[in-house]
């Protein structure tokens, strides 16, 4: 790595804070694919008139992005998170320059290897990515026939989907009692009834604010196993991209994409 490039990792670390492109329609930072490499990436920037600029086409394309200001204290703690979304670029923008780097040369991967296979946290980061890349698109505010890479976007999202685990909520119970455990639901503004499950630890401590609720692993082939009686569906990360997913859509997105169901 030449001087420069190290020099500059170095002014990005060290920075007392910085200014990110965020989606409002994802609830995450809005993630770009660069057309000639295809990385994914993140935009950081030096000042937020730089950012102002990058946005305008976005906006243009009536995508609901804004600022957001991250201070340094929560500099690691945003670039672990892009692991989890999929993200392995950023783009730091500094008056007069842009310079791309891979993230792992700015924050190490985090790494789990060493720990017990049931002990390592779930992460879904193709979920996320192909997600995000969803929702971004599916709510700007055009009509859905302007939407030309809709269906191909929400085809490497369903196929992700069907594929994953996620971390169901229940509530925490005193021993013995377990057989009285309450899930958690969320309703919408037509009163429609939803169970929230989650991609990873991040998007669940999200939810679980004041600690009330512990995580259970399930594959989505078998989340018709555990939804509750009154939900009409699951909300994949309420706080994030919000998915909503009907339950009459589970048996046909598992066909769609081959997978077989367990023997109950």
């Amino acid at each position: 790595m030449d001087k420069v490039r190290m020099e500059t990792i170095k002014k990005i670390q060290q920075m007392e804070a910085f200014y990110v492109l965020f989606s409002r329609g994802t609830n995450n930072p809005f993630i770009i694919c660069d057309p000639d490499t295809y990385n994914d990436q993140v935009w950081v920037f030096e000042d937020s008139k730089d950012l102002e600029e990058k946005a305008k086409p976005y906006m243009e394309q009536k995508n609901p992005v804004a600022s957001i200001k991250v201070e340094n204290k929560s500099f690691l703690n945003f670039y672990s998170t892009l692991f989890t979304l999929g993200v392995n670029e950023v783009v730091f923008v500094e008056k007069g320059s842009t310079t791309a780097f891979d993230l792992e040369e700015i924050v190490k991967r985090p790494d789990f290897s060493q720990l017990p296979e049931n002990q390592r946290p779930l992460f879904n980061p193709q979920l996320q990515l192909t997600g995000i890349y969803f929702m971004q698109e599916f709510r700007r505010g055009v009509e859905m026939s302007e939407k030309e890479s809709l269906n191909e976007l929400e085809e490497e999202m369903a196929a992700n989907l069907v594929k994953s685990k996620f971390l169901v909520a229940v509530e925490k119970q005193e021993e013995g009692k377990e057989e009285n455990v309450q899930v958690p639901y969320i309703k919408n503004k037509n009163g429609d009834v939803f169970q929230p499950i989650f991609t990873d630890p991040g998007e669940f401590s999200k939810f679980n604010k004041e600690k009330k609720f512990k995580a259970v692993v399930v594959e989505f082939k078998n989340l018709d196993k555990i939804l509750i009686p009154l939900a009409k569906g699951v909300v994949v990360n309420p706080q994030g991209f919000n998915l909503i997913v009907m339950s009459e859509q589970f048996e046909n997105l598992l066909k769609r994409f081959g997978i077989q169901k367990e023997n109950k």
